[in-house]
């Protein structure tokens, strides 16, 4: 029954709601939070401040008589001398310290004071230990003004700890307020490269599919005809200058052996068409070309000293390739004067069919759109590839935004000291 009726009456203790705020009006309440804590800390130290105003006036007095103070005459001798030659110079110390006067805002009057109440520390600690036994009442009024005036600096420094506090909180504040903003611009451009790619990137593909049916409707043309007529000629030469490069190696080959051991038979025995044989080795090994030093004249040259060394035995034939092209002096350079004669004539041919293809219409339109398709669709990869990092920005600037929200109520609330309910827009729906 009494825990009934002491339910029934009991006060309620008032459930304090949580602070609501906006985000474009968040800057006007750290000003108004800011000011608050000036305020706070002004209020604060205002009573340290005044005292030690007060004590700093009483230590001048007392540091001011010092230097007519008489001292005790019953201390020994030799102290008495060391203390009456420390006096000026401690006197002067803290003629010098005590000379300058807190003022100003707290933060300043606190500097100020904390630098005198170091140097006066100092001088107690310096010329002052001396002092105590010749002038014991005179040190001990000092000691006392320094020891107020260090526990009203130590309470400035709780104080000025809190404000210090309290305004690197609003700090804080204003930074995640100031990410916000720039996260919110980043998410925008992001957002609006992402946009302006996708239109090129559109544009791109329509100018790739127009010019791919441009390209299939050149079959179409009346010179199409005439141009797959030249390409077919044109394969037909390929292939036969392919076989004449095989029946080309088949003399090649067998008479680039027989001619190197020549050369050695003929270096050892000191003849002079070693030379010649070294020409038709570096003509046969090389390519060959239509322009160069004529191969058949340069075989027809060393045939006869050849023969003669596979008559004497110096040279033996391997096999019937060799002996079918080393028989007589003009089965090779016949076999090379015509196979190059028709190479030749082949692709004399082919570069002539090459360049009336390449005049037709048709082909110099296929070239000139497929180099532009080729141009269109490297564009289209770069874009992409710009979208894609633009579109991985929006992505990080969205989880930014999301962190920073928690992070600015967070802060909000530490420096309310209480719950804070920030409103944060959402940022705009991504463009597709």
């Amino acid at each position: 029954m009494f825990k009934q009726l002491r339910d029934l009456f009991r006060r309620t203790e008032p459930v304090e709601e949580s602070l609501k705020l906006s985000l474009d009006g968040l800057p006007v309440w750290l000003d108004a939070r800011e000011e608050e804590i000036g305020t706070d800390l002004s209020d604060a130290t205002g009573p340290s401040r005044e005292a030690i105003s007060g004590t700093l006036d009483h230590l001048r007095e007392a540091a001011a008589r010092m230097e007519t103070a008489q001292g005790d005459e019953e201390v020994h001798p030799r102290l008495r001398d060391i203390s009456k030659k420390a006096l000026p110079g401690f006197t002067k110390s803290m003629a010098q310290i005590l000379s300058r006067e807190p003022s100003g805002d707290p933060e300043a009057f606190y500097a100020t004071a904390a630098e005198i109440l170091k140097g006066s520390l100092k001088a107690l600690k310096g010329q002052g230990k001396y002092l105590s036994s010749v002038y014991p009442d005179e040190m001990k009024e000092v000691r006392a003004a320094v020891k107020d005036l260090g526990r009203e600096v130590n309470t400035m420094t709780e104080a000025l700890a809190r404000a210090r506090a309290g305004r690197q909180q609003v700090k804080d504040v204003r930074e995640s307020h100031a990410s916000l903003a720039r996260i919110r611009e980043e998410y925008a451009a992001a957002d609006g490269q992402v946009r302006n790619l996708g239109a090129t990137i559109t544009e791109a593909e329509r100018a790739i599919r127009k010019t791919e049916e441009d390209l299939a409707a050149l079959k179409l043309r009346p010179d199409h005809a005439r141009q797959q007529e030249i390409e077919e000629r044109i394969r037909e030469l390929d292939a036969m200058d392919e076989e004449t490069g095989r029946e080309l190696a088949s003399l090649r080959t067998p008479a680039i052996h027989v001619f190197r051991k020549a050369g050695k038979v003929a270096e050892k025995a000191g003849d002079g068409v070693a030379a010649a044989i070294g020409r038709v080795l570096d003509a046969y090994t090389g390519s060959l070309p239509d322009d160069g030093e004529d191969p058949v004249a340069l075989t027809e040259a060393v045939m006869p000293a050849t023969l003669a060394m596979i008559r004497q035995g110096d040279l033996p034939l391997k096999n019937q390739d060799e002996v079918r092209l080393f028989s007589d002096p003009d089965t090779l350079p016949a076999g090379m004067r015509r196979v190059l004669h028709r190479r030749r004539e082949v692709r004399e041919q082919r570069a002539a069919l090459q360049e009336t293809r390449a005049a037709l219409p048709g082909v110099i339109e296929e070239q000139r759109l497929t180099t532009a398709l080729a141009e269109l669709k490297r564009e289209r990869e770069a874009k992409a590839a710009a979208r894609a990092r633009a579109e991985n920005q929006r992505e990080m600037s969205q989880a930014a935004y999301a962190g920073e929200c928690e992070r600015l109520r967070s802060r909000a609330a530490a420096l309310a000291g209480r719950d804070v309910e920030v409103d944060v827009p959402d940022l705009p729906p991504p463009s597709s």
